[in-house]
């Protein structure tokens, strides 16, 4: 007769075992086959998702609280992806996080984040909050592409300038928020911020790579990169 004792604790080893397979697998051994849309409300998210998928159309845009999924896309290689829109409105903005960017972030092949670069100088804390919180609850794990939309708009600014600006916004979060709780339990400012917060941010030190792109999701000029999405389909791989 098997002693009740070693049998539970043989029961127990095995319920964890099996556990840590299906978490394994959840998160490790999911296709990354999908491409996430984020921005801010009105920054031409929809619009280019839609020109994404078909080139000729012409959209319509509205606020949406719900996403957008496209599951058609190929690749050259004739590899499935699917694009997903989703909803710039702050207050989706914890199921982006529990959603997206946990529970199904092992399918995120990666993010674009689309920015609205003619009115980047009003809205750039805004901007770089979203960013800035993507890439930390991602786990940095998934490479983003940073869209700098509508540069036909005489106001816009270009990649490199957008790239600096936020370098520094990220670098105000990282001490704010460390002070922030360093002020109220002395914890780690570390474990909640993105790079060393005693250090001015820079793009090079995270551990996912993140690139900067001029477009226009218009597409108004097939040859001119300022005025088409060429630049984002390279990236994305499309």
């Amino acid at each position: 007769m098997v002693d009740p004792t070693y049998l539970a604790v043989l029961i127990a080893l095995l319920v964890v075992l099996v556990s840590s397979i299906l978490l394994f697998k959840k998160f490790f051994g999911a296709k990354a086959d999908t491409v996430l849309l984020i921005g801010l409300s009105d920054s031409g998210k929809t619009q280019m998702f839609s020109k994404l998928i078909n080139s000729k159309s012409t959209v319509i845009t509205y606020t949406s609280l719900s996403e957008n999924i496209y599951e058609g896309l190929l690749t050259p290689s004739n590899e499935p992806l699917r694009l997903i829109d989703f909803p710039g409105a702050e207050r989706m903005r914890k199921q982006l996080s529990e959603k997206w960017l946990s529970k199904e972030r092992g399918s995120l092949k990666q993010i674009v984040a689309v920015i609205d670069s003619s009115s980047i100088n009003k809205r750039a804390r805004d901007v770089a909050e979203l960013l800035y919180d993507t890439l930390l609850e991602s786990n940095k794990k998934v490479p983003m592409l940073v869209a700098c939309n509508k540069q036909d708009v005489g106001l816009a600014k270009a990649p490199h300038v957008i790239s600096t600006l936020l370098e520094k916004e990220f670098s105000l979060i990282n001490q704010s928020r460390a002070a922030s709780l360093q002020s109220t339990d002395g914890s780690n400012a570390r474990a909640v911020t993105l790079t060393n917060p005693d250090m001015a941010f820079e793009w090079s030190k995270l551990p996912v790579k993140v690139d900067f792109v001029k477009c226009c999701a218009l597409e108004k000029d097939a040859d001119d990169e300022e005025t088409n999405l060429i630049g984002v389909r390279e990236a994305i791989g499309i």
